[in-house]
């Protein structure tokens, strides 16, 4: 009976630190087997640790300064400009190659033929600024495959994007360097 007691009220404790009020009379109903499948499972859990990822290890900038002016763009800004600029080109590879547009007049087959050439050469131009990219990401240690995604998904943006990363690690490197 004692033995009984002392193990409800440990883990009478346990539920408390680990599950919500609005939990507490859920599990407690359940019996106490339940509670200590849910006890092992919480500390599972709390005891595993999360990697960095490479957002974290290479945080964006905080704005954008537009090369060679002096104008800066907020973080939030330059990221909508980034996703507008994937919709747009998705809408053209849409209008060059689905077919539907043309089917309902919207656009001629000259036009669609048009863009067609155009998504192609997108398509070269953003791979090739993957290329360097990759290129500019090697230097740092910043991780090459997210470079090249970036290069080739936001084109000439994703390649600034990364460049600033790169810029703002190494700047942070050298005043490493200098207080030591």
């Amino acid at each position: 009976m004692h033995t009984t007691i002392a193990r409800s009220a440990s883990l009478r404790s346990h539920r408390q630190s680990y599950c919500s009020p609005a939990r507490q009379p859920f599990i407690s109903s359940l019996g106490p087997l339940a509670v200590k499948k849910f006890r092992n499972h919480a500390s599972s859990i709390h005891s595993t640790t999360a990697k960095a990822g490479p957002e974290d290890q290479w945080p964006a900038p905080a704005s954008y300064k537009l090369w060679p002016t002096n104008i800066s763009i907020p973080s939030g800004a330059y990221n909508a400009l980034q996703a507008i600029e994937v919709v747009l080109t998705l809408a053209l590879v849409d209008a060059g190659f689905s077919g539907d547009w043309s089917r309902i007049g919207v656009l001629t087959a000259d036009q669609e033929h048009a863009a067609q050439q155009v998504c192609w050469f997108i398509l070269a131009a953003h791979s090739a600024v993957a290329a360097a990219a990759v290129r500019r990401a090697l230097g740092p240690g910043y991780p090459p495959l997210l470079a090249g995604a970036r290069g080739l998904l936001f084109g000439s943006l994703g390649l600034y994007d990364v460049h600033l990363r790169c810029q703002l690690r190494e700047d942070e490197q050298q005043q490493q360097q200098r207080r030591q």
